[in-house]
């Protein structure tokens, strides 16, 4: 059965993949979607926004961003393979 991930099940699948709580995960979460996802810019935008919102270094900012986008690129798969499929 394909889910349709919401808000709430991509922070909890983001602090299982990362370690964070979910208080942290729910701070990654908002610097993503205050991010357009698309572009080389936006990715380093993204990682200075996690690097100096979550005083975090450059290493780990990398982690995030590459956790982050392989859940939501998985959902958008399964999404496009699964188009009418429902909760």
């Amino acid at each position: 059965m394909v889910m349709r991930m919401n808000k709430t099940e991509f922070i909890k699948e983001l602090s299982n993949k990362t370690g964070y709580n979910e208080g942290m995960c729910l701070q990654i979460n908002n610097i993503i979607e205050d991010t357009f996802l698309i572009g080389k810019k936006n990715k380093e935008k993204m990682i200075n926004d996690f690097k100096n919102k979550l005083n975090i270094n450059e290493e780990e900012a990398n982690k995030i961003y590459e956790t982050a986008m392989n859940i939501i690129s998985s959902e958008i798969k399964n999404k496009l393979k699964h188009p009418f499929k429902k909760m």
